[in-house]
């Protein structure tokens, strides 16, 4: 059995053929291990997205000497090996084995146990004891009939005729007091009692006072944390952990700092980011957005500048870095003296 097999990718995007790279290299260590090319003439093995068409038609009119796994939805009429989707990396890497011969079908259990014939032992001359079997009865006695004792009959709990404590059959009903009619009022409602009355009606709910930062957050724990290091610059914090809440409040009201984290749901982060800028604060500008994550990797951060992030930070920013970002957007003062007044 080969050490390893050469490998190609074929009909599959660039994200999912990054993925089954990566994955065929960490799995090298284990044999056989597949060395995954570009070349699809001499590969070995060919691992065909089911899902694409053309890739099939090709793989399928091709005269090519490697073997072929697909992974989609069907096999297209091909009746080449299959993995469904969603794939298991794992169920793939065991498809592969088993493509190549590297590891065997289980072989199917006997339906039924083949008996061992013991042999005599040298040391005696005895035969092998006999495994006991038991006869079958001829007939089965009759079942023998028990006799049931009749139940005794069941003594009330208290005496009859004497009324229990919750036996209200027998009371009569109480009558209730009749309501004093009250002596017709000659004077007709004054216009203070109405307007007393109208103005109870239709006062208005007040307002619940708005923060000038919203912070979104699904995580408890991280978001404390976010909340305090805010906190200690004297900005007023509206915290909310899911999606929607915080598109319906980024409609109600408008905030000069929107700090978001990881949330999860059909509206994740990027949305928010999105919605965000699409508010103008009273001046005219759009809030500034600030979007924390475990790694600020490239890719994520391109995503967030794509979305109009104003800056993308690692949750374990320093705090003169985290100072220095609010202060460049004007959320914090630089420092805490007053201009000085020069008259000549």
């Amino acid at each position: 059995m080969a050490g390893s097999f050469s490998l190609a990718l074929v009909g599959f995007p660039e994200n999912e053929s990054a993925t089954f790279e990566s994955f065929f290299r960490l799995a090298a260590r284990r044999p056989p291990a597949y060395v995954v090319q570009d070349e699809v003439l001499d590969a070995q093995v060919l691992v065909v997205n089911a899902d694409n068409a053309q890739a099939v038609h090709l793989v399928r009119h091709a005269e090519l000497q490697g073997k072929v796994l697909l992974i989609g939805h069907n096999d297209a009429g091909t009746g080449w090996p299959l993995q469904r989707k969603p794939v298991k990396l794992v169920g793939v890497l065991a498809a592969l084995d088993e493509l190549v011969g590297a590891r065997a079908r289980p072989a199917a259990a006997p339906t039924a146990p083949v008996a061992r014939t013991r042999r005599r032992s040298p040391d005696t001359e005895f035969p092998p004891t006999r495994p006991m079997v038991r006869e079958r009865q001829t007939g089965s006695a009759p079942p023998v009939l028990r006799k049931v004792a009749a139940p005794m009959p069941r003594l009330p709990s208290q005496p009859v005729g004497v009324m229990g404590v919750t036996d209200f059959g027998a009371l009569e009903p109480v009558p209730a007091p009749a309501p004093s009619p009250r002596a017709p009022s000659s004077r007709a409602p004054s216009s203070r009692s109405m307007r007393s009355r109208n103005s109870r009606t239709s006062a208005a709910v007040p307002e619940v006072q708005r923060g000038d930062v919203l912070l979104v957050a699904e995580s408890l724990v991280e978001g404390r944390i976010l909340h305090k290091r805010f906190k200690r610059y004297g900005l007023n914090i509206d915290w909310s952990r899911e999606a929607p809440q915080a598109l319906a409040l980024l409609k109600e009201h408008p905030y000069r700092l929107v700090a978001i984290d990881r949330i999860k749901g059909d509206a994740d982060a990027y949305s928010v980011c999105r919605s965000a800028k699409q508010r103008k604060l009273p001046n005219g500008s759009a809030p500034v957005v600030l979007m924390f994550a475990p790694t600020a990797g490239s890719m994520d951060r391109i995503k967030a500048g794509l979305a109009g992030c104003d800056a993308y930070l690692s949750r374990s920013v320093g705090e003169a870095e985290f100072y220095r970002v609010l202060a460049q957007h004007r959320l914090v003062n630089l420092d805490g003296f007053e201009p000085t007044n020069i008259n000549f």
